[in-house]
């Protein structure tokens, strides 16, 4: 089979017109095609959520406004993601130091990181030899998650200290192991997720309360990990410059918790996460647990509601609905109450 040749800017132009039926022309049109680029532009932006539904665009423009819709809220969501990756951290430290009056991670892995100890089969009864296999299997799974994650924590320090991070540089060179605080400083929010699910209950359980929490929303003391978990895959995205208008970077569902407490103090239901509108309730709860300011979380409500209605303005209503579903204007109305509340 013969390799195809590459194609110049104007031979994409040519081949987007011939092949795809979409009208593009002249030197404004190939500079936009120029500066989005093809393969990142175009590629990642020729369908909604599936390659396999691609959006009839017409005209390039209609591509453009959906390029930079994502951009858009890329740019609106960023500031407020990393708030939110900065404070459930400091959170979470506050509560280790507090618990055990150390910085030191060996301290904290031995008083605190134990959560396994809930599933020891010691002392207990079961009704069957089955039952007890099975609790076997799962204290074998929450320890052997332990040593991953004192493994996952060392490997980060050496990593960090071989790229030339200074935190770690600083503490390594003089053989003094790194405190809690420069290990978060080094974690991605998916491994500090991790970290958290490794706790006791107990220490979960102050994490859950110091943020707010209702505690009929979080009885297994797992909100705050699950919430994390939620939010990684949208900061890893924007930080990778990834396309999130249409929810594609969702690794996996969001467990229901999540859905059903943001639901239980907002109102808003249906909460799927299978439309940017979800992510935006999900920051907008976060950022009231972490007492953001009102006029803070209306200027991002604000912001996106702009950037929809942008959106609405310059492409057809077939594409418009697939990106914003038509129960966009009642979570808004409804997300606007829970702030003034």
């Amino acid at each position: 089979m013969s390799e195809s040749h590459p194609k110049s800017t104007d031979g994409l132009m040519r081949y987007l017109r011939d092949k795809k039926g979409i009208a593009i022309s002249g030197s404004s049109q190939k500079r936009k095609l120029m500066n989005m680029g093809y393969y990142h532009g175009y590629k990642g932006y020729r369908y909604i959520n599936t390659p396999s539904n691609k959006v009839p665009y017409t005209e390039f423009e209609e591509l453009v406004s959906v390029y930079d819709f994502d951009a858009q809220l890329k740019s609106l969501f960023y500031p407020y993601v990393m708030f939110i990756e900065t404070a459930l951290k400091n959170y979470v430290l506050d509560i280790l130091v507090t618990c055990t009056n150390s910085e030191n991670f060996i301290v904290i892995y031995n008083q605190l990181l134990d959560n396994y100890k809930m599933f020891s089969v010691t002392e207990k009864t079961y009704k069957n030899a089955s039952e007890r296999r099975k609790a076997e299997d799962k204290f074998k799974y929450e320890l052997k998650r332990r040593l991953d994650l004192r493994n996952r924590i060392y490997k980060v320090q050496t990593d960090a200290y071989g790229n030339g991070n200074k935190i770690a540089d600083h503490y390594l060179r003089k053989d003094i192991n790194l405190p809690i605080w420069a290990i978060f400083e080094l974690l991605s929010l998916g491994e500090f997720g991790y970290f958290v699910s490794c706790l006791n209950k107990d220490c979960r359980l102050n994490i859950s309360k110091k943020l707010g929490i209702r505690p009929t929303d979080d009885t297994n003391a797992m909100m705050p990990q699950r919430l994390i978990y939620a939010t990684k895959d949208l900061r890893n995205a924007i930080a990778h410059n990834d396309v999130i208008f249409d929810t594609r970077f969702r690794s996996g569902k969001i467990d229901k918790q999540v859905s059903h407490a943001i639901s239980n103090v907002t109102g808003i239901n249906n909460l799927t996460f299978g439309t940017i509108t979800d992510y935006l309730i999900l920051v907008i709860y976060q950022l009231k647990l972490l007492h953001a300011s009102k006029t803070e979380m209306r200027r991002i409500i604000s912001g996106f509601e702009d950037i929809v209605e942008k959106l609405r303005a310059n492409v057809p209503t077939s594409i418009f609905n697939q990106i914003i579903h038509t129960d966009n204007p009642s979570k808004i109305l409804l997300l606007k109450k829970f702030i003034s509340n």
